[in-house]
């Protein structure tokens, strides 16, 4: 079966003199510091997506391999580094195989663990804790595997990247960085990323020249402490002063009676359980608010931190990204929720009560299910429509119009490479994370 692309008309010229000229960048850089520029459109794609959702709706969502690849070679070959454009060189084909592949890979994965979950003495109780830890290790080898097949799908002046290097190690690195930040509450975070970015473009290439990365563990420490702060001390007071104050013999006892309404009735019964599942709960939902409140501001200063340490060759990268606009794309993307979900909720009370058809929580009619399932449909995909193009296109289009690159004649003479790489691990990140990545 044959599928064609609905975006490649839509797509802007990318000959070199259709492109505008580089954009002009502040004398403070110096003469040979470029600024990157994106000249793509949201109006073309927001109708790339509204027509590939479309699609992925009528395919059941086989079409997302097609849209994906779509979306890839919009932003790709809108993103222009002096005077020349990223090209997107991946298939459909490839990421479909490659995902059929993977789920093949992963099946016999899943049967392991479903018969350790049997009666087989001491292995059935570590057998979920086991599976959970396997697969977020595979998760790790995955994505490094999938930034190998988009790296080696990218071209820049007919040179293609590559990478190299071994998706296990980084796997086994990556897995210990994340216990070391889940027993640190996230502390060790930057030095976690800054390790696993540098042996990642210590085996990135653009032709026969390596990559590196310059960016230090200790200034996104300095940039970011005060945001963790302010989401980890809540949770971590509130939860103390409540274990300060509780009973916790009594606490266990009560925990231990077994049945729901006998749990809660001892534990209202313990000494200022009020109070103490008060500070609790209320430090909880003060982390929880900051979290999404800060979120924005987070991913604005490791957007900017990551960029400026990256290196190619004599080639490195500024950026000033400013956390206003990342911001402004959540914000939009926040009222466009609010707002569908009351379109959803509206249209379907309607529907409801001209089919005569129960809504309550207690109506387990077929018709009322069904109509549960459309809203939730029709609500979850122009949701994630809107946010490739509200959040995800927005982002990309700051974030390369902040970076300037100095040094970019020192690559002119780059000899091109071989490089090749499956889709496999595209596919695996695709299965296991339930959604490619761009």
């Amino acid at each position: 079966m044959s599928m064609v692309s609905v975006a490649e008309p839509w797509q802007l010229p990318i000959s070199p003199p259709c492109l505008p000229p580089p954009l002009p960048v502040a004398s403070t850089l110096g003469p040979q510091a470029d600024r990157v520029g994106f000249f793509g459109k949201s109006g073309v794609y927001w109708r790339l997506m509204v027509w590939g959702t479309l699609l992925q709706a009528v395919t059941l969502g086989l079409y997302r391999f097609w849209l994906f690849t779509d979306m890839r070679r919009y932003l790709w070959s809108n993103t222009v580094i002096d005077g020349e454009s990223l090209e997107y060189t991946g298939t459909p084909i490839e990421l479909l195989l490659g995902f059929l592949i993977a789920i093949g890979i992963l099946i016999p994965i899943y049967a392991m663990i479903f018969v350790g979950t049997l009666e087989l003495g001491m292995i059935s109780r570590f057998s979920s804790l086991l599976g959970l830890a396997v697969f977020a290790m595979f998760g790790k080898y995955a994505s490094y595997r999938a930034r190998r097949y988009r790296l080696t799908r990218t071209v820049l002046r007919g040179v293609r990247f590559n990478q190299t290097g071994s998706g296990l190690l980084y796997a086994i690195r990556a897995t210990l960085w994340s216990i070391a930040n889940i027993t640190t509450l996230g502390l060790t975070y930057p030095w976690a990323v800054a390790s696993l970015e540098r042996y990642k473009m210590r085996h990135t290439f653009y032709g026969d020249v390596g990559g590196k990365f310059v960016g230090a563990g200790w200034r996104l420490f300095l940039r970011g402490i005060l945001i963790w702060i302010a989401i980890v001390v809540p949770i971590v007071g509130g939860l103390l002063s409540a274990a300060a104050i509780l009973d916790r013999s009594a606490i266990a006892h009560a925990l231990s009676l077994g049945k729901g309404a006998a749990i809660l009735g001892a534990l209202l019964k313990i000494k200022n359980f009020d109070l103490g599942a008060g500070l609790g709960v209320g430090g909880i939902a003060l982390s929880i608010v900051f979290l999404v409140v800060l979120y924005p501001a987070f991913q604005a200063i490791v957007m900017r931190w990551w960029l400026a340490g990256l290196q190619v060759g004599g080639a490195s990268a500024a950026s000033d990204l400013r956390i206003s606009r990342y911001y402004g794309a959540y914000v939009r993307y926040a009222l466009c929720v609010v707002g569908l979900a009351f379109a959803v909720l509206f249209t379907t009370g309607i529907i409801a009560a001209a089919a005569k058809v129960a809504t309550a929580a207690n109506d387990h009619s077929g018709a009322g299910m069904a109509l549960g399932l459309a809203a939730y449909v029709a609500f979850l995909l122009p949701a994630w429509t809107i946010y490739q193009v509200v959040v995800t296109f927005r982002l990309w289009q700051v974030a390369a119009q902040s970076v300037t690159v100095r040094g970019l004649a020192t690559l002119e003479n780059v000899q091109a490479n071989q490089a090749s790489s499956t889709a496999v691990g595209e596919g695996l990140a695709d299965a296991l994370l339930g959604a490619a990545a761009i």
